[in-house]
């Protein structure tokens, strides 16, 4: 393990976009700092909650969209966001789409209308296979990141292209994983050469989510957040790990 001792101004430096990544030009994405937010049909007020966080640390980040609102625009004036997109797939393996006739290519395509200049996807649950790659790529898409290896699982962690020059990005952590299973979380002062991408939820972001418990039990108030910021968490939960990565005070 390397570690660096950075001057604050060279750290921040160390954030960027999943797009510019290219596997083959290392200095796109060695010890460097990718966040990236699911925004997974956020209330809005719980979604602005996370985009005042990257706003005030002034850090490049992907955020991967699941469903119109307002705040797309706020994100997009936010200088070094790039948008993606979060189409979910589950409901073709589960029967529980009300149109039989929907299809893949449908829910991508409606998927890219929210965000029509998209190069990166993270399906909603990681849904993948051959079939959708090559649709990935129909609609213009140029980076996947669907792909978990955990941190600490001694893996080197690195970008990889397969075939027709898609770039698959993986991700080393991520919250709602962490709240299922013992998974460590890199210190900034840790930070080695191979790929560090993290996955956050602007959900587990606002309750500041420590265990899955917290997250089920607030079930019913995820569309009230006057009731819901009454449950945030007031120790070292999801939230205060992404504030220590900006290095924002909690």
């Amino acid at each position: 393990m390397i570690f660096l001792l950075l001057e604050e101004p060279t750290f921040m430096t160390k954030f960027s976009n999943i797009s510019l990544i290219d596997p083959e030009i290392t200095k796109t994405w060695e010890a460097k700092l990718f966040l990236s937010f699911d925004i997974d049909w956020a209330h809005d007020e719980v979604l602005y909650d996370t985009i005042q966080l990257i706003e005030k640390a002034g850090v490049p980040s992907t955020w991967f969209v699941t469903h119109e609102t307002p705040l797309i625009a706020s994100l997009r004036n936010l200088q070094s966001v790039e948008l993606g997109i979060h189409p979910n797939f589950n409901p073709l393996l589960d029967g529980t789409y009300q149109n039989p006739n929907n299809t893949s290519e449908k829910i991508l395509k409606s998927s890219m209308s929210l965000v029509k200049d998209a190069k990166v996807i993270r399906s909603h649950s990681l849904t993948q296979n051959e079939r959708l790659v090559d649709q990935f790529k129909q609609v213009g898409l140029t980076h996947i990141s669907n792909t978990f290896i955990p941190y600490g699982s001694a893996i080197v962690v690195k970008p990889f292209k397969i075939w027709d020059q898609m770039v698959v990005v993986p991700h080393c952590w991520q919250d709602n994983v962490a709240l299922r299973m013992p998974l460590p979380f890199p210190a900034t002062i840790e930070i080695g050469p191979m790929l560090y991408v993290f996955n956050f939820h602007p959900i587990h972001v606002f309750l500041n989510t420590e265990n899955i418990d917290r997250y089920e039990r607030t079930r019913h108030l995820h569309y009230t957040p006057a009731e819901l910021i009454k449950h945030r968490y007031q120790g070292i939960g999801t939230r205060t790990k992404l504030l220590d990565l900006l290095g924002l005070a909690g």
